[in-house]
Formats: structure tokens, C-alpha cells, sequence
């Protein structure tokens, strides 16, 4: 028997209810429940064409990403069933999934238990009020312990990771560095085992000798209380660092589904078109929705 080759899989959920803070290109922004369970529709048909492509293919980590990917809500179980049932997953492979605390509840949680997720990356992008209130329109400061508390640690306790914000204007009167720094600090007082910097939206953002400030002062207070810079902008506790970080930047074959998913394999580079009504639409056929194939070597 053939052995087959290490490949990481990328499952791209670009939905956001509000993304003022980072402004991402081909975000779909607001809730749209129907909307979303189209595009669910739409992902798994995409994943079950794939049958048999990447037979060769043992993967090692999954990423729920390209948004807030939790918005799927139930829809998570069965995207990632798909994958499962589609490629060779190996049985320790980890799966996060870009989240938002509003995502997580008594409703949602037993379908992200059944897809498996082994970290919930909280886009928090702050933890301080002074700064949350300006970053994050979407959460509830307040809600984040009684999430970790009573969903995280019945889970397992090394599932927390956050997604914090940094580069912003202060508000008048304030110290930019000071406030990010209360929110790194924050984080490594918490259960989080690893933690994401993320640079604020050009509309949003301070002068560059500013941006540098905060991002030394975040690291700094990530480094000082037991996390590591394992590749740059995130950190981790040790033996947490994310795989499927860790195998992109080594350029493992990646496997891309979704809007605007990228599969890197072979050689070449295989991107997915970002128009909704278009993807939707295709039911899976790869013609319809590849945007672009271009060479890598």
C-alpha cells in the first residue's frame, strides 16, 4: 500500500455579523439564517463532489475559518462529517473553528462536540471595556467567563484560544499601548491556551511607531506569563501551537473548501470564486465555481 502524504484541509465560512474592527475583503456580513443554511447546503455539495480526489491525502488538522465560522451553528456537524467522510482524517487531528461567543450555547454546543472541535479561537479582539466597546459589536464582554465556564470547561479544558485586536487609535485621553496590554494580560490569566494577534482595519488604525508600541507591549505580556511566539502573531502555551498553522507554513498540501478556499497541491494553486450566488448555485461542480488555477513551481 501506497503511504500517503501529510495534507491539511481549510473550510472556509466567511460570514461575520459585524466586521467593522478588521474589514476583511469578501466578508458577508449581518444574520441571515437562511442565507447561511443555503451556503451550508451549497459547502457540503461542494466537499461530497470531491470524493475520491485526495485519496492520497492523510490530514492532519482541519481549520474552520475564513470568518467567524461558528455563525454555521448546527450546520458545523455536518460540514465537518463530510470532510470526514470524504478525506482520510487522522484520528488525532485537531479541529478549531473561528468563533464568536454569541455562537455558543445549549442549542449549538452538542453539534460543535459532534464535529469535533478541539478549539474555539473567540474573535474577542479585545478584553479590556475601553477598547471592547469600540472593537467588537457583536459580544458581550461579560458573557465570555460564563461561556468558558459552563460550555468550554464541561468540554475539555485546553479549548480556549482568542483572537485579539491591536494597532487601534486610542480614545481621547487614553494610552493605546496601556489598554492592549490589559488585554494580553487578561488572556494570559485565562484558561486560553493560545492567542492570535490580529492588526485593526487602515480606518481604525494609530500612526506606525503606535502600532508597533501596542504590538510590542501585547507581546511582551503574552511571552512574560508562559506563552510563546511560535510563528508570527501567535502564541501558545506549551505543546498547544496550532498544527494546522504550523503545516501551512511549512507548505503542506492544504485542501480548500468553500468561498474563496484555496487547495494547494501538486504544484498548483486552485482558488474558489467569493460570489455567494454563484457558489451556491454550482452544487459542487468545480468548473463553475474555480475562480483561478495558477502554477506554484
Amino acid at each position: 500500500m501506497t503511504e500517503k502524504r501529510d495534507a491539511i484541509v481549510q473550510v472556509s465560512v466567511p460570514f461575520c455579523v459585524d466586521d467593522r474592527a478588521l474589514r476583511r475583503e469578501g466578508m458577508i456580513l449581518g444574520w441571515d439564517s437562511a442565507r447561511m443554511a443555503r451556503y451550508a447546503d451549497a459547502l457540503v455539495a461542494e466537499i461530497e463532489a470531491n470524493a475520491g480526489q485526495f485519496d492520497d491525502c492523510l490530514v492532519r488538522a482541519v481549520q474552520l475559518g475564513g470568518g467567524v465560522a461558528s455563525n454555521a451553528g448546527a450546520d458545523i456537524a455536518r460540514i465537518v462529517r463530510a470532510v470526514r467522510q470524504v478525506c482520510d482524517v487522522a484520528e488525532d487531528a485537531p479541529v478549531a473553528m473561528r468563533s464568536s461567543i454569541a455562537n455558543v450555547s445549549g442549542a449549538t454546543m452538542p453539534f460543535f462536540r459532534r464535529a469535533g472541535v478541539t478549539r474555539f479561537d473567540f474573535e474577542m479582539l479585545s478584553l479590556n471595556p475601553v477598547d471592547f466597546v469600540r472593537l467588537n459589536r457583536v459580544d458581550n464582554l461579560n458573557d465570555l467567563p460564563i461561556i468558558c465556564d459552563h460550555f468550554l470547561h464541561s468540554y475539555a479544558n485546553d479549548t480556549l484560544g482568542l483572537v485579539l485586536a491591536f494597532g487601534h487609535d486610542a480614545s481621547e485621553g487614553g494610552d493605546g499601548a496601556l489598554n492592549v496590554r490589559r488585554t494580553a494580560l487578561a488572556a494570559a490569566r485565562s484558561h486560553a491556551t493560545h492567542a492570535e494577534l490580529v492588526r485593526v482595519a487602515d480606518e481604525l488604525a494609530a500612526g506606525c511607531d503606535e502600532v508597533a508600541r501596542q504590538l510590542d507591549e501585547m507581546r511582551g505580556a503574552l511571552t512574560e506569563h508562559g506563552f510563546m511566539e511560535y510563528l508570527p502573531l501567535r502564541f501558545a502555551r506549551a505543546g498547544k501551537e496550532d498544527r494546522f498553522a504550523q503545516m501551512a507554513a511549512a507548505g503542506v498540501p492544504q485542501i480548500g473548501f468553500g468561498l474563496g478556499a484555496i487547495t494547494r497541491i501538486d504544484g498548483a494553486e486552485s482558488v474558489n470564486t467569493r460570489d455567494l450566488a454563484r457558489y451556491c448555485a454550482a452544487e459542487g461542480d468545480f468548473a463553475k465555481i474555480t475562480e483561478e488555477v495558477r502554477k506554484t513551481r
